[in-house]
């Protein structure tokens, strides 16, 4: 089967070139890498990118909890409730205010 790949020129030069000095076309280097990465063993489903090679922060796992369907995790919106929030904590900590009436 054909297969086009789109490589970067500088990547395709270098293995072309070190291809070219072991005696190997690219051909044979792409399907010794393929088999390679197949006879390996897979990685977990759940990592998808480099950022998730990245070791966990501990307090990360307790906001997981805290996720829900439905809810708007953008972080306006968390500012907006958080200042909504503190305000109605400090007014229930505020002394009720006093009108005064001037005859």
């Amino acid at each position: 089967m054909k297969v086009t790949l789109d490589l970067p020129d500088g990547l395709y030069r270098r293995v072309k070139a070190r291809g070219a000095m072991e005696g190997r076309p690219v051909r044979t280097v792409a399907m010794e890498l393929f088999q390679t990465w197949l006879a390996a063993p897979a990685l977990p489903a759940t990592k998808k990118s480099a950022a998730a090679d990245a070791p966990e922060a501990p307090w990360l796992a307790i906001t997981q909890r805290a996720l829900r369907p439905g809810l708007s995790h953008d972080p306006e919106a968390i500012r907006r409730a958080i200042a909504a929030g503190w305000s109605k904590e400090i007014a229930a900590k505020s002394p009720p205010t006093r009108t005064i009436r001037r005859p």
